[in-house]
């Protein structure tokens, strides 16, 4: 054999063999340009960063803070507590313009330190002039963490923004969850005069910033709600979402609107009222920096609580809040939602529908599940609770019965009933159901129909879509398994359902238009896409939600180009903002212990640019609430309805299957539509703009329209008075000019 051939393959062999050991060795590798490291920068002194015709940006070295400063008033804002400063008083939360939650990387455990804590800890603060503001880098030594935050003035605002892929982390010992963005930057005083805090629960929500017994409220909502595909132990509060990336605080002569503008989907909105210690009220944006799952953990067998374990990578996302300031008649809620409603329509993402309209919807549901016992071995099977030639019954009973024709929603017409099957409901419609010809002349007949298709969610491979692969995976590369679980039992613990891929969403719609086409079906429902917000760990692309806000719109706008009208239910604001008509409109907040009372801010962002209706007034709490809401907030009234009733039903723990059959319900819808005097109602303020609401102390609130309509409606259980005269309980007038 050759001996210079052997030599050569065996330093060949070694070679390999050092290759391979130093990138296995962390301390042959280069930093990482991103890994933490500190600085030595010259401090930046005090002075006027920006300034135009309304508003001045300053940067105070003393305070390490940036001011917003109002030229044509008193008025100014600041990254902290400003007054708490200039009186020499020290606090943790009051002095620091930002926050941060970490993991210790042994323990599990989060923590959370301010800016100025870590001023004490070691830590340092470097500035960088940029165009028209600032970039503040906060230095976290002890956590070894660096957050630059910039800070921009612009016409009408300041924007503040964080980008992940500036963020310095070392990661060791600790790892960055989340980073609270200027907190004290949308705060008051809690004396001062009307003081209040919007938060975007449910509908909207107002908390007063009066100073109470029981010390701090305190609020906080993860914008556009849970993240659908994060594993979490089921929880069975029930809760109103954050449906709009915004927030404010009111009072005096002056306002201040927050705007998430972008990586909502990382950012929670917690608000604190009442802070007796500090004297201030605040409301603020929290962003994740990394996506999370949580998990039951149990000693010897017993439950001893939640563990979060978050996400490799921090997210390499842009996030930033707009703040917004308002005066005089714009500064309250009103003011907030029209300048909000400017936004959307200034950056193109709110368009006005022209899908004709009803005072009235009504949805239908079609199938059930069932479980018999075929020689002791279970099967279940799919029946009908509505057909598509009942439906077209009843649809024509309701227009004879009310001499208007409701907008109809078909629902759970799949192969699996009302429960997650295959994408968008498997390829084609069970006979259970009826024929095609049944279901063409449904469409045909009646203006306004709506099928509605679940592309979000999933339980059966089929019409190229895989469970093993076609799935979303969580932070912590687990697959979205979801299970069907309310209060009395765990369903089907066997037969879990899954979220889509996102990087599968668009083919789910395409899937969704072909299978409407085919068999002639006329307008779209996407319901579960309006409402579930959901990442995708798979892809980089897809951390925390991240851009579900233009998916979400680009999926409409397609449906929208095949010809169809599209509905949603129940939605995000993206979703409302792009589609043509919205059911199941929120008209409640949830944390009700902490808010004074809620306001229909959502309605006041969207109304007369799209149809919203009101919660099915047949299944909910308080049916005559709701439909005095649903004529204050100008939407159309709400129905769900089955033609008939299986008592040995799957999904009666779920859904209230004996309040939907229509004959049940007929007398009540005409009641309701035409006697009531709802028609008439909503035929005076359903094309007007919603232009402002207040509640009167003895609960009748008082809407105005942008046509000159008043309406007056009492939201309590007794007769009250009111500028239009003696209400009865949960009834509703309206008044002209």
């Amino acid at each position: 054999m050759n001996m210079c051939g052997k030599t050569v393959k065996y330093m060949a062999f070694v070679l390999i063999i050092v290759i391979v050991a130093i990138s296995f060795c962390g301390c042959g590798q280069p930093k990482s340009a991103n890994s933490y490291r500190s600085v030595n920068a010259a401090p930046l002194p005090s002075q006027t960063l920006a300034s135009n015709s309304d508003f001045e940006l300053n940067w105070n070295s003393d305070a390490n803070a940036v001011m917003l400063k109002s030229l044509t008033g008193d008025d100014y804002w600041s990254d902290i507590l400003y007054e708490i400063f200039l009186e020499g008083r020290e606090s943790s939360n009051g002095n620091s313009p930002i926050s941060i939650t970490v993991a210790n990387t042994k323990t599990l455990q989060w923590d959370t330190v301010t800016s100025y804590d870590a001023l004490d800890q070691g830590g340092k603060i470097a500035c960088k002039k940029i165009d028209n503001g600032v970039r503040v880098t906060y230095f976290f030594e002890k956590q070894r963490i660096a957050i630059p935050v910039e800070y921009t003035l612009r016409d009408d605002s300041i924007n503040i923004a964080i980008d992940g892929r500036t963020i310095l982390e070392d990661g060791t010992d600790y790892k960055l969850v989340s980073v609270s963005l200027t907190p004290n930057f949308c705060s008051l005083k809690n004396e001062t005069e009307n003081g209040y805090l919007f938060v975007p629960s449910g509908c909207g929500a107002i908390m007063s910033t009066k100073a109470g017994a029981n010390g701090v409220r305190k609020y906080t909502g993860e914008v556009y709600g849970e993240d659908g595909a994060r594993q979490v132990p089921t929880d069975f509060v029930e809760d109103e979402a954050v449906r709009l990336p915004v927030f404010g605080a009111a009072g005096g002569n002056s306002a201040i609107l927050g705007i998430i503008e972008e990586g909502a989907g990382s950012a929670v909105v917690t608000a604190q009222a009442g802070n007796d210690l500090l004297g201030y009220s605040n409301v603020y944006a929290e962003f994740y920096v990394r996506g999370y799952d949580r998990f039951f953990f149990t000693y010897h067998g017993k439950p001893q609580g939640t563990t979060n374990r978050v996400n490799d990578d921090i997210s390499k996302i842009r996030m930033s809040v707009g703040y917004y300031p308002l005066f005089g008649e714009n500064a309250g809620y009103t003011g907030m939602a029209e300048r909000y409603r400017k936004y959307l329509l200034d950056n193109g993402t709110l368009s006005e529908s022209d899908v004709s309209a009803s005072p009235y919807s009504v949805t239908f549901l079609g199938g059930t599940g069932i479980t018999k016992s075929i020689l002791g071995i279970p099967k279940k099977e799919i029946v009908a609770l509505t057909t598509f030639s009942k439906a077209s019954s009843i649809i024509s009973a309701l227009t004879e019965d009310t001499g208007i024709s409701p907008v109809a929603r078909l629902v759970g017409f799949t192969d699996s009933g009302v429960r997650p099957g295959g994408i968008a409901g498997g390829d084609g419609y069970l006979s259970v159901y009826g024929s095609e010809d049944e279901l063409a002349d449904l469409v045909k007949n009646n203006a306004n129909v709506f099928m509605d298709y679940d592309i979000v969610r999933f339980s059966d491979s089929g019409n190229g879509f895989s469970l093993s692969s076609d799935v979303s995976t969580t932070a912590i590369k687990y697959k979205s398994e979801h299970f069907a679980i309310t209060p009395f039992r765990i369903m089907d613990e066997n037969n879990p359902y899954y979220i889509i891929s996102r990087n599968k969403l668009a083919k789910a719609a395409d899937f969704a238009i072909e299978k409407n086409g085919e068999f002639g079906n006329g307008s779209v429902a996407l319901s579960t896409l309006g409402t579930i917000a959901f990442s995708d760990y798979s892809y980089s692309q897809y951390p925390n939600k991240n851009r579900i806000e233009n998916d979400v719109a680009a999926i409409i706008k397609k449906v929208k180009s095949s010809g169809k009208a599209v509905a949603v239910a129940g939605a995000n604001g993206y979703a409302a903002a792009s589609a043509d008509m919205v059911f199941d409109t929120v008209s409640t907040s949830g944390d009700y212990s902490v808010f004074d009372y809620e306001i229909p801010f959502y309605q006041m962002v969207f109304h007369s640019y799209k149809t919203m209706y009101s919660q099915s007034l047949n299944v909910c709490d308080n049916a005559d609430l709701a439909l005095a809401r649903a004529a204050a907030y100008g939407m159309g009234a709400s129905f769900t309805l089955t033609s008939d009733y299986v008592d040995d039903s799957d999904d009666l723990d779920e859904y209230p299957l004996y309040g939907t059959v229509f004959e049940d319900n007929r007398e009540n819808i005409k009641r309701t539509v035409v006697s009531g005097g709802f028609a008439e109602i909503f035929g005076k303020t359903a094309t007007a703009r919603l232009i402002d609401y207040k509640l009167l102390e003895n609960g009748v609130s008082v809407s105005v329209f942008g046509n000159g309509i008043t309406v007056y409606a009492n939201q309590t259980d007794t007769a009250q008075n009111s500028p239009a005269g003696l209400i009865k309980a949960y009834s509703f007038v309206a008044v002209e000019g």
